[in-house]
């Protein structure tokens, strides 16, 4: 099966993202002002790939990449104590446009890694390293960095 899903991923040219995740909280002392805080909080990990239906709904293919994914967020998960939070969000009904290609329809899948301790606290070791295997094990199904050949 990790030979079909490279071969869709490569036939979609799918390319990944990396941005900070920033948790945001608000403290309200009993009679002061509002302090907002903003603290990066994980990552998330953005899929794209072009677009090849005109469907409104994704195709199978979509939902093989992203139930294949969940297995590789378990695998991440259990290679890295269960101390990360690691969600694989799908955005199925969600197009993207490339402004870079001529608006290209683009699908999305988000890979969010977090921390599950304290809300106020950044993100550390044990999530930079989750993001490293999984960076790993995506170009393992030759997801890379950067704009797809597409």
């Amino acid at each position: 099966m990790s030979g079909d899903i490279r071969q869709i991923l490569e036939s979609h040219h799918c390319f990944l993202e990396i941005s900070p995740y920033y948790a945001v909280t608000e403290d309200r002392p009993p009679g002061g002002a509002v302090t907002v805080r903003r603290v990066q909080a994980g990552f998330d990990v953005d899929i794209y790939g072009v677009k090849m239906s005109r469907e409104p709904d994704p195709p199978a293919e979509y939902w093989l990449v992203y139930n294949r994914l969940k297995e590789v967020a378990d695998v991440v998960r259990r290679e890295n104590n269960r101390t990360s939070s690691i969600e694989v969000i799908p955005y199925g009904s969600t197009i993207v446009l490339d402004t870079k290609n001529r608006l290209q329809p683009m699908a999305l899948i988000r890979i969010r890694i977090a921390h599950t301790g304290d809300v106020h606290e950044p993100a550390g070791p044990a999530e930079q390293q989750a993001l490293r295997s999984f960076e790993a094990q995506l170009s393992n199904l030759g997801v890379t960095s950067g704009r797809g050949r597409g």
